[in-house]
Parts: C-alpha cells; sequence; structure tokens
C-alpha cells in the first residue's frame, strides 16, 4: 500500500525576517523529527505550506525566498525525499485545475484555510498515487514505532459487515492522558465544548472493540483511503471544525469512517492566546450554522453528544449569551476592540446564507471529475518542482 504522511503548516509572520524565529517552523521540524522513529520508512511525506503574512505587502518574490529557506530548514533535520508545496506552487496548480474546468478554483483551492489546505494536500497525494494519506498536525509527535503500521491496519477491509474508508485516533496530552483537561471560564459555561467532546472519547474508551463509531474526528490523526478521498473533499465553506464535518459529508454518501483505539499521537499545541478564544467561538459559531444548515438538508446522521449538542435551536441563545459574555470579561480587562468584535458574532446568527448543502454538493462533483483527471493525465511537472 502506498502510504503519505501529511502535515498541513500555517506560517503567521509580519515580515519575512521573521520566519527563522517562527513558532510553526520550530515545530514542524520537531514532527518531522518524530516520523524517524517509525519502523515502516515506507512512506511519502506531503508538507503543504501557508506563509499567512499579517498585512499581504509581501510580494511573489519574498515567498519564493521563504519557500527555499524552509526547505533548507527542512534538509537540516534530514529530510532527503518528499514534497513541499507552498504558494509558490498554487499558480501552477490552480492553472491545471483550471484548464480540467474546475469552478471557482482561485477561491476553492487554497492553502490558507483548514478545509482548503487538506485539499490540496488531496490533490498532491492523488497525483501521487498514493493508496492512502495520514494527517497529522505540525505541533504533534509520532512516539509509537508502529504508528503507521496500525494507522492502516483494517483499512479498506471489512470490519462488522462494512469497508473501513477512513480511521480517526486519539490526541494524547503532554501527561498521556486521553480526556481533554478542564477549561472552565466563566463566559464559557453555555459553551463547554470540552464537556461534550469528553463524552465521545469516553464512549469510545468503554467500547469493547478496537474500531468504534464516532460522531466526531480529529484531523491532526486521520486516514482516509484513496476510495474515499477521490470522491469526498473536505469543506471548503467551512472555517473550522472540517475533520467531523468531513465524517458527516463522507457518512451521508455511504462511507464508513471509524475512530480506532489504538491510533495515538502526542499532541503538544502551543499555549492559547486571548486572541484565539475569540476566533474560535467566532469560528465554531459560523460552523455550527453551517452544519445546522445541512441537516435540515435531510442528512440523518446521529452526531450527540458532539456536535449534536451545537445543532439544536438553542445554539442560537448560547450563542448571543456566550459572545456577550466573553464581550463582558473583555469590558472587564478593558480590551475594548476585542469587546466590540464579540458582540459583533451576534450578527452571524442574522446574515442570510446560502444552502450549504447544495454548495458542498456542486464542489463535490468537480471534485470527483478532477481526481478522474489527475489520475489519467498526472502532474508531474508540478510534483517534480515540489520535490526535496
Amino acid at each position: 500500500m502506498k502510504k503519505a504522511i501529511i502535515i498541513p503548516v500555517y506560517l503567521k509572520f509580519s515580515e519575512p525576517e521573521e520566519l527563522p524565529y517562527l513558532e510553526g517552523l520550530k515545530l514542524t521540524k520537531r514532527a518531522i523529527e518524530s516520523l524517524k522513529i517509525l519502523e515502516d520508512q515506507d512512506f511519502h511525506l506531503i508538507l503543504t505550506v501557508c506563509f499567512d503574512q499579517i498585512g499581504g505587502s509581501c510580494g511573489g518574490e519574498a515567498f519564493l525566498k521563504m519557500d527555499g529557506f524552509f526547505r533548507k530548514e527542512l534538509r537540516n533535520v534530514g529530510l532527503k525525499r518528499g514534497l513541499v508545496f507552498s504558494s509558490h506552487g498554487l499558480e501552477q496548480l490552480r492553472k491545471h485545475l483550471g484548464e480540467w474546468s474546475f469552478k471557482d478554483v482561485d477561491s476553492l483551492i487554497d492553502l490558507n484555510g483548514f478545509s482548503k489546505i487538506r485539499n490540496t494536500s488531496l490533490l498532491l497525494a492523488q497525483a501521487l498515487s498514493m493508496d492512502a494519506v495520514i494527517f497529522i498536525d505540525n505541533d504533534e509527535i509520532i512516539e509509537d514505532p508502529h504508528y503507521l503500521t496500525i494507522a492502516v491496519e483494517y483499512l479498506n477491509q471489512r470490519w462488522n459487515g462494512k469497508v473501513v474508508a477512513g480511521k480517526g485516533g486519539f490526541y494524547v496530552n503532554p501527561d498521556g492522558t486521553i480526556l481533554l483537561p478542564p477549561r472552565r471560564p466563566w463566559w464559557k459555561f453555555l459553551w463547554n465544548k470540552t464537556k461534550w467532546m469528553n463524552r465521545v472519547w469516553e464512549n469510545i474508551l468503554s467500547a469493547k472493540e478496537r474500531l468504534v463509531s464516532s460522531s466526531m474526528l480529529l484531523g491532526g490523526n486521520l486516514v482516509l483511503h484513496q476510495h474515499l478521498f477521490q470522491r469526498i473533499p473536505f469543506d471548503p465553506h467551512i472555517p473550522r471544525g472540517e475533520d467531523t464535518d468531513y465524517l458527516i459529508n463522507a457518512s451521508h454518501f455511504g462511507f464508513c469512517i471509524l475512530f480506532d483505539k489504538e491510533l495515538r499521537i502526542k499532541h503538544l499545541h502551543p499555549e492559547r492566546t486571548e486572541t484565539y478564544f475569540h476566533e474560535e467561538l467566532k469560528g465554531d459559531i459560523e460552523r455550527f450554522l453551517y452544519e445546522r444548515q445541512k441537516m435540515k438538508m435531510g442528512l440523518n446522521l446521529h452526531l450527540d453528544p458532539y456536535p449534536g449538542y451545537f445543532l439544536k435551536w438553542t445554539l442560537y441563545p448560547k450563542a448571543i449569551l456566550t459572545s456577550l459574555f466573553l464581550s463582558l470579561d473583555y469590558i472587564r480587562r478593558r480590551h475594548w476592540i476585542k469587546a466590540k468584535q464579540c458582540i459583533g458574532n451576534i450578527g452571524l446568527l442574522l446574515q442570510e446564507r446560502e444552502k450549504g448543502w447544495l454548495k458542498y454538493l456542486r464542489f463535490k462533483r468537480d471534485w470527483e471529475m478532477v481526481m478522474g483527471k489527475i489520475r489519467k493525465e498526472g502532474m508531474d511537472e508540478l510534483l517534480e518542482s515540489c520535490r526535496i
């Protein structure tokens, strides 16, 4: 089985000179170092890199220099084969897809956005004729030498009468635990995602079998077989939670994605800032509104306890009150701009939205067409320009 490990990388900076000191670069090098422990070294490594400049004033030449520096840094940690795909190759990829009549390619195929960077990675995996892809995040490390063997075990085989098209796995906390540590700021008592996510993990851990049905996935420990990713893309219209949303979309079309209790990866994420909490809340409100629309289009899936808790009509009062509470918390600390932004979240509930499921179906149709084109014609020139 031809396998690819995919690591999406986000490098946020103000000036190009900051690149050598970015935390994202250090985390990526650490993640790549951890791959050396794997007994099975027969895999391709794909790094899709988003150079996200605050203000966006850098030109193409600056990004090209950053791309070269990034590649050099990866060679210094021993990466000798693999692909590094950044904004340097994005224009060429879009040109290919445009020639194959992919609609709205400039807005839907990108490196900026959780779903979009994952879809770009899958297009590259298809060009490499991969049978399976394993997504991990750059703030994770692999500690089990058998991780890759576990990841592809039972893939594309029958389990309880269903073909396993994909698998999810656990994040392991720095202290070795699975459950998320409780975070209970007062403003979040109606929006306690941690509580409901832990309910999902408890149900899985208590199950007798190794492979278990789940209502959610984690994108940083996710395995997809080609029969799945050739048909089902990530939804480029969802701002966050693209992993669980992928489960919803795949399940609707009859694909079986199960949670593997033995598939585990150490998660060592950086400390969250106050900006993160505001952005997370905004993205979650948008996400749950969007998924709620999808469910109204006739998707009959069991999503309790999470994200189902946030997909009921009570989403509206919870979103309003939580935004107000977080705003008050910012006012208490004299963070006036953040407080105003939080109140602005309420406007999200009033926006008219095109039917999310129909938008996704149009994108999926083009996705399947392009996947077939790539399988037949390849993208050898693009791949060659991305190789380390």
